[in-house]
C-alpha cells in the first residue's frame, strides 16, 4: 500500500451567479493529465467516500472561499458543486470564473494504490483532500459549466491612475510592461500590500505614489534609455534595503513548535487495566488475610484440619489529575499556529506523564528488594523472589533510560560476555540472556519484557521486576476530559484537562526493586 499526495487540476464547467455556486468535473476518469507527479490517469471508482472539502484559492489554506455542496461519482469522473461564502474574495472568484479568467479546478488527492504504465501512473485508489480554483487546469475534460453570484456582486472598479502614470515610449516596452503587470495581478490579491511607497531621491527629493507596478514601468523606461527614469531607479536601488524598508518586510513564524512531546505511559501500559467505578472518591477490594487449611486426617473419625478463612479489604483512593490555563480570546482566535490546539496537546502529554509516574509510585511503595552480585544475577534473583509471591514468573522489567541506578538501559546495552559480545543488544545474538532490538527500546531481558520509562526521571533510578497482575490501574472513561469556560467580562477563556485515576498494588512484594552488591 502506497501513501502519496498528488496535485492535479481540471476546468470549472459551471458557475451560477444567482446561487453563488461553482460546478465542475474535478476528476475525470480514464484521461491523462499533467500533475505534480507527472502524467497521471485515474481509474473509474478510484475514489471511495467523497468528503465535503473546502474550496481554496490557488491551494492556499488561508484563502478558503467555499465548501463542497455536492460531490457525485459518475462513470465520467467526480462532479462537484461548491457553495461560495459571501466574502469579497469569493465574489471576485465568481466573477473570474464566469469571465473565464480563473476557471480551473486544481485537486489535491492522497494516492492509496496505483499501477505503473508506459504512459505514466494509473491511480486505482485515492482519497480527496482539497480542491482549489486556479488559472490553468491539467485535464481538458473538466470544465466549469455554471457560476452563480448574488445580484449585487459586481466586478471591482478599475482605476486608470496606475495605467496613466507613466507610458513607455516604444511598442516593445509597452508589450513588456503589460506582460509584467499581468504576471503581478494574482500575487497582489494574495497578500495585503501598502498602496503607496515612497522613494527618496538625493537628499530631499521624494517620489510619491510610486507603487510596485509603476516602479516596474519606470524600470522598463530606464532600460529603454529614459534618463529621468534611470535616476529614479538608481535612487531606489541605492536607498532601499530591508533595513530602510523594515515596515514591509514581515517576520515569519514557522508552524512547527519546538517541544519534546511525549504522551506515552510505559509503566501503565505494562500493568493490568480496569475501568474506574462511576461513583465515589475511593473503593475497596476484598483481600484474603488467612487461608483455610487442608491436612491429612490422623485417623478415621478424627476431626479434619480447620483454620478460619478471614478477609479484610484494600482501600484505593481515587485521584484527580488536572491542569489548565487562562487565555485571552484574542490569543485563541488570532494565533497561528493555533495556541489553544497546542496547549491542549501539551496538557494531554503532561497528564499522561503525571499519571504514569503516579501508578509507578503506588506499585513500588511496598516493593520487596532483590540483590545480586552483578546485573544479570540481580535480575535472576528478582525473578525468583517475585514468582514465589504469586506463584508464577513475572512478566516485565522496567528501567530508566539512564541515571545513577545499578540497572539502566544504558548499562544493559553495555553488558558483554567474556568475548566482548553483547549480552542483550546484538543483531545476531550469541547469548541467551536476551535480545534488545538495536535502535529501539523493544526487547527481552532474561525472558522479561523490557519497559524503558522516560517518565521516571532522576528520582527513580532503580530497576524493578514485576508481573502485570501485581498492580492494577483504574481510569475514568474518556480521560483526560477537556473543559472550557468563557468569561464574558474579560474576553478570557479558562481551559483545563482533567481525569480521575486510581492504582492498587494488589501484590506489593511481587514487585521487586533490583540492587547490585558486587
Amino acid at each position: 500500500m502506497t501513501d502519496i499526495t498528488i496535485r492535479f487540476s481540471a476546468d470549472v464547467t459551471a458557475a451560477d451567479e444567482g446561487r453563488r455556486t461553482i460546478t465542475g468535473q474535478v476528476v475525470p476518469y480514464d484521461a491523462w493529465g499533467e500533475t505534480s507527479l507527472g502524467p497521471v490517469r485515474f481509474s473509474r471508482g478510484a475514489f471511495g467516500e467523497l468528503p465535503k472539502v473546502k474550496l481554496l484559492l490557488e491551494h492556499d489554506p488561508k484563502r478558503p472561499i467555499g465548501r463542497a455542496q455536492q460531490l457525485m461519482d459518475t462513470p465520467e469522473g467526480v462532479q462537484a458543486t461548491f457553495k461560495l461564502s459571501k466574502t469579497s474574495a469569493a465574489s471576485d472568484a465568481l466573477i473570474e470564473a464566469a469571465d473565464g479568467l480563473r476557471d480551473g479546478l486544481s485537486v489535491g488527492a492522497r494516492v492509496i494504490d496505483f499501477e505503473d504504465s508506459d504512459e505514466g501512473m494509473v491511480v486505482t485508489a485515492a482519497e480527496l483532500v482539497e480542491v482549489s480554483l486556479v488559472h490553468t487546469p491539467a485535464f481538458q475534460e473538466a470544465v466549469v459549466t455554471q457560476v452563480a453570484a448574488s445580484a449585487e456582486t459586481t466586478a471591482p472598479a478599475q482605476t486608470s491612475d496606475q495605467e496613466n502614470s507613466m507610458t513607455p515610449e516604444t511598442p516593445e516596452v509597452e508589450a513588456a510592461t503589460e506582460a509584467v503587470e499581468a504576471d503581478n495581478q494574482a500575487p497582489a490579491v494574495e497578500a495585503a500590500a501598502p498602496t503607496r511607497q515612497y522613494i527618496h531621491v538625493g537628499a530631499d527629493r521624494e517620489v510619491e505614489t510610486l507603487t510596485a507596478g509603476r516602479y516596474l514601468k519606470t524600470k522598463l523606461m530606464a532600460d529603454a534609455g529614459d534618463r529621468n527614469a534611470q535616476r529614479v531607479v538608481e535612487a531606489a536601488l541605492a536607498d532601499n534595503t530591508t533595513t530602510t524598508g523594515a515596515g514591509v518586510v514581515p517576520t515569519r513564524f514557522m508552524r512547527d513548535v519546538i517541544s519534546v512531546l511525549d504522551n506515552s505511559r510505559p509503566f501503565v501500559d505494562a500493568i493490568s487495566r480496569e475501568a474506574l467505578p462511576q461513583e465515589g472518591m475511593d473503593f475497596k477490594i476484598p483481600r484474603v488475610t488467612q487461608k483455610p487449611s487442608v491436612a491429612e486426617q490422623a485417623a478415621e473419625g478424627d476431626e479434619v484440619s480447620s483454620t478460619a478463612f478471614t478477609l479484610d479489604y484494600l482501600t484505593v483512593d481515587v485521584k484527580t489529575y488536572a491542569g489548565g490555563e487562562r487565555i485571552s480570546r484574542q490569543l485563541i482566535e488570532r494565533s497561528d499556529p493555533a495556541f489553544l490546539d497546542r496547549l491542549i496537546i501539551e496538557l494531554t502529554a503532561q497528564y499522561a506523564q503525571a499519571t504514569d509516574l503516579y501508578a509507578f509510585g503506588v506499585a513500588t511503595a511496598g516493593a520487596g528488594t532483590s540483590d545480586g552480585s552483578d546485573i544479570y544475577q540481580s535480575i535472576v534473583k528478582g525473578i525468583a523472589d517475585s514468582s514465589s509471591i504469586m506463584r508464577f514468573t513475572p512478566s516485565h522489567i522496567v528501567v530508566p533510560a539512564s541515571g545513577s541506578g545499578a540497572i539502566t538501559l544504558e548499562k544493559l546495552l553495555q553488558q558483554t560476555d567474556g568475548s566482548d559480545r553483547p549480552l542483550f543488544a546484538a543483531a545476531q545474538p550469541q547469548n541467551a540472556a536476551g535480545n534488545i532490538t538495536q535502535g529501539s527500546t523493544n526487547g527481552t531481558v532474561a525472558g522479561l519484557q523490557l519497559v524503558v520509562d522516560h517518565n521516571l526521571g532522576t528520582g527513580n533510578t532503580a530497576a524493578r521486576v514485576f508481573p502485570s497482575a501485581a498492580v492494577t490501574f483504574y481510569e475514568a472513561p474518556g480521560a483526560p476530559v477537556q473543559v472550557s469556560v468563557s468569561d464574558a467580562s474579560t474576553l478570557e477563556v479558562e481551559v483545563s484537562v482533567y481525569g480521575y485515576v486510581a492504582a492498587a498494588a494488589k501484590y506489593p512484594t511481587a514487585v521487586r526493586t533490583l540492587t547490585v552488591t558486587p
